[in-house]
């Protein structure tokens, strides 16, 4: 009986199987080496760490020793300025690096579990096996990430928070360093009394200020109650010892701060002080390594904590920490291994080899031999320090409040440091309701809202009447369009050129949007289960949210206020270049120059202008001393006054977009125009001359009329510009806008990628976009009409 239907004779394969063994296998080996090699692959773990004042290169020197003492491992590691934008896209989309750095806040990660509790490690031994881990560190480095008994973060770069000074200049006039703050406010007078600053301050990052309020609150009442602050504990803020911290603050930067401070950005803040302009800064330690390159060769420099407070609760010698602690990531691939390569790191070889390079680090016996004698104060400072102190865990929270605060706080007409502590307080009592009742909302506008839903919803029925009554023109007519020369495509013509385009326009921007307005519906951190809200996001925007209203204030004022300046001078220049006057050749070649150049070029250009002591400054202040010359010694002293104004400060930070806004957009729209106004017939220009028209009056009967429509074009690019503003904004506050300077695009940036609301960010862009859609719709119908044959 033969073998079953479908039965192949096997006999052959098996009386040869072993020939295939010894010479196929080798065989397939050879082909795929990864196969042969799979076991022989290195260990490889991600390092995605902050490129600041560190530099590159002590990171960079680590990892290649800890590859030769490790030849298994292979560390990629990633260093950049904005490491902290990658690492929140990396948790959002939950692909997460093994070790970082980056400024972000940890907390809610921490709490959610996605941080690796480091404890079993620093109660082991260190890398270098005679002591534990955590022995290794100095008293209190590790306090600040320190949770229910569980240590999450690990300091190296020891970024302690201090008051620096010129030390050359201390000696020449026989000034000391302050012990207590009545020393401090003595001391400035001193300086001030020899026609120095005596502090210099990065104004535009206004929370700055906070590691002052912070160090004289922590001195008064102590570090149980500083922490229940970090806590948000009832009565944190809104007690004495607080307002004193606030009142003090206060006067140090109203009567002791550099004239023009509130307008500097840190390196322009901190360079007046390395250039002998001021004769202190208040900085982290990372100052002399960020400052590289920049400080001239024979000063000296010096540093001491932040005084005491006599009769205060707090430890005089604690210090007041800010970032440098390193993170491993629990659901990375390998975040053992990024462990023990933070051991390594945290060596006192590695940690020597920081401090050689200016940079001061938390680790035990490090030999004072190699500090640098700029840095020996500091050294000294942390050396002596029992315990540290910092922001908490709800950090994300009453970041933006604490940034108002310090704003309201250091203004020119600031509030009453009892205003703002009740401000805060009042925060702070909003956040704990809203952690015990998520849903709950409570309402602060009415009207406002109100308006705006009945505007976005009589705008689509507007737009639908209009269309009818178009519609039902057409049909009494009875004309038909004209269509002769049309070209029709098949179907198959159709896919070829335009399926692609449309292909790919859906998959990134429409499915994108979808998304966005199903995930408005739901509250969403990133990090935890999706739970639907409904439309909670938008009653909490329009009801309740004072910031988004700021922020649309501010977003009709660049739609309205600029536009006012920019279309009228734009017709000018348009008109000037179609008539031909004199110059006009010059205006044509430079008219669109701001345009090449791009928002972020141009924004960093205008942002040196407007330095306190920069182009513009020195300009008023030039013309100042002409009209003073002239005998108008009045307005001559107000244009002088303005050297050292603070443009770029928080409060006149919109006046300044007007010029840099006029500079920038003008261009385009004069582009555009012109291409209108040389499409008229000459014809027409003719007849009006012969009838006696002057050139106004052809400008206002013929010109105008014939480019509404283009006219209306450039309208609804205002609009939509204005609307979506977002680069310059957050540029020129340095990314870290105040309540009171947000525009709804970095209010939304900063809701996605700072707090980790994507819920409510999502909420805010659906706004946003029907704002746009609507807005541009209706001021384009409004200003279009029937096309007029000429």
């Amino acid at each position: 009986m033969g073998p079953p239907i479908g039965h192949k004779d096997r006999s052959w394969f098996n009386a040869h199987r072993a020939w295939f063994a010894v010479w196929l296998l080798p065989a397939l080996l050879f082909s795929f080496p990864g196969m042969a090699q799979e076991n022989d692959r290195p260990i490889r773990f991600e390092a995605l760490l902050f490129e600041g004042g560190e530099g590159r290169e002590p990171f960079e020197d680590c990892a290649s020793a800890y590859e030769e003492v490790r030849p298994h491992v292979k560390v990629d590691m990633y260093l950049h300025p904005r490491i902290a934008d990658k690492v929140r896209i990396r948790v959002l989309e939950g692909t997460y690096p093994e070790l970082t750095n980056a400024g972000i806040d940890y907390w809610p990660l921490i709490l959610q579990g996605l941080i690796l509790p480091l404890d079993e490690f620093l109660d082991g031994p260190n890398w270098e096996d005679d002591s534990t881990w955590r022995e290794s560190f100095l008293p209190g480095s590790l306090d600040l990430y320190t949770y229910e008994g569980k240590t999450y973060g690990v300091p190296l770069t020891y970024h302690a928070l201090s008051i620096w000074y010129n030390k050359g200049m201390f000696e020449k006039h026989g000034w000391e360093p302050a012990r207590t703050w009545d020393e401090f406010s003595a001391l400035c007078e001193q300086i001030k009394s020899k026609g120095i600053s005596p502090l210099a301050f990065q104004g535009r990052y206004p929370s700055y200020a906070r590691m002052l309020i912070n160090s004289v609150y922590y001195q008064l009442a102590g570090p149980e109650r500083f922490e229940a602050q970090n806590n948000l504990e009832p009565g944190s803020f809104d007690n004495p010892e607080f307002g004193e911290a606030l009142r003090l603050v206060q006067k140090i930067g109203s009567q002791y701060f550099q004239r023009g401070a509130m307008g500097m950005s840190h390196t322009e803040a901190q360079r007046q002080f390395f250039i002998g302009k001021a004769a202190m800064v208040p900085c982290g330690s990372w100052l002399k390594s960020e400052m590289k390159g920049k400080i001239p060769k024979d000063f000296r420099l010096g540093t001491f904590n932040f005084p005491a407070m006599p009769g205060g609760k707090g430890d005089p010698t604690a210090i007041n920490v800010g970032s440098g602690f390193f993170f491993v990531m629990k659901r990375s691939r390998e975040p053992r291994q990024a462990v023990d390569f933070l051991r390594f790191i945290t060596s006192r070889e590695r940690a020597a080899e920081f401090w050689q390079r200016d940079i001061p680090v938390a680790v035990k016996g490090v030999s004072e031999e190699n500090l640098a004698d700029d840095l020996r104060d500091l050294g000294e400072m942390i050396k002596a320090s029992r315990t540290s102190y910092g922001s908490g865990r709800y950090l994300k929270d009453m970041q933006q409040h604490w940034s108002d605060a310090c704003f309201s706080l250091l203004r020119s007409d600031p509030k009453t440091p009892e205003q703002i502590a009740a401000d805060l307080e009042a925060q702070a009592a909003g956040i704990r309701s809203r952690w015990s009742n998520p849903d709950s909302m409570t309402r602060r506008h009415f009207w406002k809202p109100v308006a705006l839903l009945a505007l976005l919803a009589s705008m689509p029925v507007y737009l639908l009447v209009m269309l009818f009554l178009r519609v039902r023109a057409r049909a009494r007519q009875k004309q038909r369009p004209h269509t002769a020369g049309r070209l029709r495509l098949s179907w198959k013509g159709i896919l070829v050129f335009i399926g692609p385009a449309a292909l790919l326009y859906t998959v990134f921007v429409v499915v994108p949007c979808v998304k966005s307005f199903v995930w408005c519906l739901y509250r969403w951190d990133g990090l935890t289960e999706m739970s639907f809200k409904g439309f909670l996001h938008f009653k909490r925007l329009l009801f309740e949210s004072d910031g988004f209203w700021i922020a649309l204030r501010n977003n009709l004022f660049l739609m309205f206020v600029i536009p006012l300046f920019v279309l009228p001078l734009s017709l000018f220049l348009a008109a000037c270049i179609s008539r031909g006057v004199k110059g006009s050749r010059f205006i044509r070649a430079t008219v669109l120059f701001p345009n090449i150049m791009g928002v972020v070029a141009a924004t960093v250009l205008w942002m040196q202008m407007f330095n306190p002591g920069g182009l513009i400054n020195q300009g008023i202040a030039a013309i100042g001393q002409a009209v003073s010359a002239a005998g108008l010694g009045g307005i001559g002293g107000w244009l002088e006054g303005f050297m050292g104004f603070a443009w770029l400060s928080t409060e006149h930070l919109y006046k300044a977009i007007v010029p840099i806004s006029i500079w920038g957009v003008c261009g385009f729209n004069v582009i555009l125009l012109l291409a209108a106004m040389e499409s008229i017939p000459q014809r027409l220009y003719e007849a009006a001359e012969i009838d006696g028209a002057s050139h106004w009056r052809q400008f206002w009967t013929i010109t105008l009329p014939l480019i509404r429509n283009v006219l209306a074009i450039a309208m609804v690019f205002m609009v939509i510009v204005g609307m979506k503003a977002f680069e310059m904004i957050w540029l020129l506050t340095d990314q870290r806008p105040a309540t009171q300077t947000h525009v709804i695009g970095t209010r939304m940036v900063q809701a996605m990628f700072s707090e980790f609301k994507v819920g409510e960010a999502t909420a805010i862009a659906v706004l946003l976009f029907l704002m746009i859609f609507y807005g541009a719709a209706v001021t384009l119908r409004l200003m279009t009409r029937e096309r007029v044959e000429v």
